[in-house]
């Protein structure tokens, strides 16, 4: 009964190599809300697990990585009809799903298309400057956090096949500037107890630095 009180909301969560991490909440947040994992071609046996568990979940063929992941659950969701709204979450166990009411809330009071939950504290310096820079021209904090709540009509109106892989922002910049009302939350978020799996440091750092120039110079 719980759950099909949120019947017109999906959790999305692209997970890789994640299974230790989404041992530790998926079978609770499963079983209040409907829950979709894309599973990005792990191989620590997430999808044996996820289908052993009765989660619902979608394999990649390939590794495809975050972004893409994503995208790939949204047009997954879109389709759905009963779907209304989407939260995407990180499958490391950082975000407590508590806030899922708090996004709901938020949702209707202010009759939002886009929720950001904003984190008092960033993983990286450089998210930090990125965050001030991108509430200077907007307004709102945090846009690099992955735990947000979409509306999935104004999903539909927008070509997801033009994000790139920039952790969504440029998705975020796209409902700002097509007039959609998008607002903020301020959340805690929980400390990892491993490695994170977005990429190496070199990786993930050319990766800011390419978010910042694109927040700074294209939006």
């Amino acid at each position: 009964m719980y759950k099909k009180k949120f019947s017109s909301l999906a959790i999305l969560i692209p997970s890789f190599n994640e299974l230790h991490n989404l041992k530790k909440f998926i079978i609770k947040l499963n079983k209040n809300y409907r829950v979709l994992i894309i599973d990005d071609c792990s191989q620590d046996q997430t999808s044996e697990w996820l289908k052993k568990n009765g989660i619902n979940f979608i394999k990649n063929k390939f590794n495809m990585g975050y972004e893409k992941s994503l995208i790939k659950g949204f047009k997954y969701l879109i389709k759905k009809k009963n779907i209304e709204k989407i939260i995407t979450m990180d499958a490391d166990g950082q975000h407590n799903f508590k806030y899922i009411k708090n996004f709901l809330t938020s949702e209707k009071k202010y009759d939002s298309d886009l929720i950001v939950g904003a984190r008092h504290k960033k993983n990286r310096y450089l998210e930090k400057i990125i965050s001030n820079i991108f509430f200077k021209k907007f307004l709102l904090h945090d846009p690099l956090s992955g735990f947000k709540l979409y509306n999935s009509k104004k999903l539909k109106k927008i070509d997801l096949d033009n994000v790139k892989n920039l952790f969504l922002v440029d998705l975020l910049v796209s409902f700002i500037k097509q007039g959609y009302k998008v607002k903020c939350i301020f959340i805690k978020t929980k400390n990892r107890p491993d490695d994170p799996r977005v990429g190496g440091i070199v990786s993930v750092s050319f990766k800011m630095l390419l978010i910042f120039k694109y927040v700074l110079f294209n939006t």
